[in-house]
């Protein structure tokens, strides 16, 4: 039913959608075909955990340990050198362009370029990540929310519903999707997508503030929600040392731009 309901109400976000070009282009960045050893491998993972667990200078220092010619680990010390907030980034970023890796590497571009407040070359990038990676929802989503600080509204509408789409189980591009809503006094939708797609209380007040922060959005026009109406859901684990962080919130969540980094 749940599905059902949501199907409906892409039907009718997308009615209003002008027409956006995703080109497909090959699938660059799927297949690098790495042989790496079994121990490269486990310390490999263990770094990417670490990365996912919010811990990037211990990313890194494991990742200084292994074969620098690697394109999986070089993507790996990108990441862990953008989060960290070093500038070396650009650099290994750039030193995979043209790779199996121009996808992620364009991506993690177009990330820093948002991270300073570069909204063109963001947009640049992004675009060119997701034409080479057209089946990626983090990279439309990223895609989406430049274009929605663009003030693009519906060209952001078409990408986070793509990204929905294409990964029902991560909730950020809904978020996103409502903070859109919200901008544009959607509520009787913006409730409908709520409902449909279970978001929580913490995220419909994430996308309010989001809303109110792009100067769109107005308390009028936004549906109350009580936290017992939604379901929860499990959020993504944040930075383990927030003493270390910059103290000025930034607007890139990794693969997926919302609110800050982690």
């Amino acid at each position: 039913m749940r599905n059902a309901c949501l199907i409906g109400l892409l039907g009718l976000t997308l009615g209003g959608c002008a027409n956006f070009d995703t080109l497909g282009g090959p699938r660059v960045g799927q297949n690098c075909e790495e042989k790496l050893g079994q121990a490269v491998e486990l310390q490999l993972n263990l770094a990417r955990e670490m990365l996912d667990n919010g811990r990037a200078h211990a990313a890194l220092a494991n990742l200084e340990t292994l074969p620098p010619n690697s394109l999986e680990v070089r993507e790996s010390k990108a990441l862990a050198l953008r989060r960290i907030g070093d500038p070396k980034a650009r650099v290994v970023y750039e030193g995979l362009l043209g790779t199996c890796k121009s996808a992620e590497a364009h991506h993690g571009l177009g990330q820093i370029a948002m991270r300073s407040g570069n909204t063109v070359e963001a947009e640049r990038e992004l675009r060119e990540a997701a034409r080479l990676q057209p089946t990626d929802s983090a990279l439309r989503n990223d895609l989406g929310y430049v274009l929605l600080r663009r003030g693009e509204l519906e060209k952001a509408r078409f990408e986070f519903i793509t990204a929905m789409e294409l990964d029902e189980h991560d909730k950020l591009p809904a978020t996103n999707l409502l903070s859109l809503m919200f901008m544009q006094g959607e509520t009787p939708e913006a409730t409908r997508l709520i409902q449909s797609v279970g978001l929580s209380a913490e995220q419909v007040r994430e996308a309010q503030d989001q809303a109110r922060d792009l100067g769109h959005g107005s308390p009028a026009s936004q549906p109350k929600v009580e936290a017992d109406t939604v379901s929860y859901v499990d959020e993504p684990a944040v930075d383990a040392h927030p003493a270390l962080a910059d103290s000025t919130p930034a607007v890139a969540h990794d693969a997926k731009l919302l609110f800050k980094a982690r």
